[in-house]
């Protein structure tokens, strides 16, 4: 179950990547550039101040089957959109964004957690 959700979310990526290429032919170069540029810089600067260690804690107490307080949950959250500004692609810098902007992130948030839980069988 895992690795299939692996081999779609590479699947996601790899068709992200292609449209990025195909857009950035020509002229359009430069605009896809400027944009994943400022998103990396804006990724780099959110992330300084955060707890970088914090994504290993939360996979340890869920492996270990141990409850976390859903703030962490969502700080978590936020540092993965983080690193999704960092790399490229349209689709990891509009998830990001979704969660970045605190009135979209308790939507996507709520919506994760249904998924996991349905994805756990609770």
């Amino acid at each position: 179950m895992i690795f299939l959700g692996f081999l779609g979310l590479s699947a996601l990526l790899f068709f992200d990547l292609v449209f990025l290429m195909l857009l950035a032919q020509g002229p359009g170069l430069w605009l896809v550039g400027l944009t994943q540029g400022a998103g990396l810089l804006y990724g780099a600067w959110q992330l300084r101040g955060r707890d970088q260690s914090l994504l290993f804690y939360l996979e340890i107490q869920w492996s270990q089957g141990e409850p976390v307080v859903a703030e962490l949950w969502e700080e978590g959250l936020i540092l993965l959109a983080c690193y999704g500004l960092m790399i490229p692609g349209f689709l990891s810098d509009l998830f990001a964004l979704l969660v970045l902007i605190p009135a979209t992130r308790k939507s996507v948030f709520e919506g994760l957690c249904h998924f996991f839980a349905r994805l756990a069988g609770k």
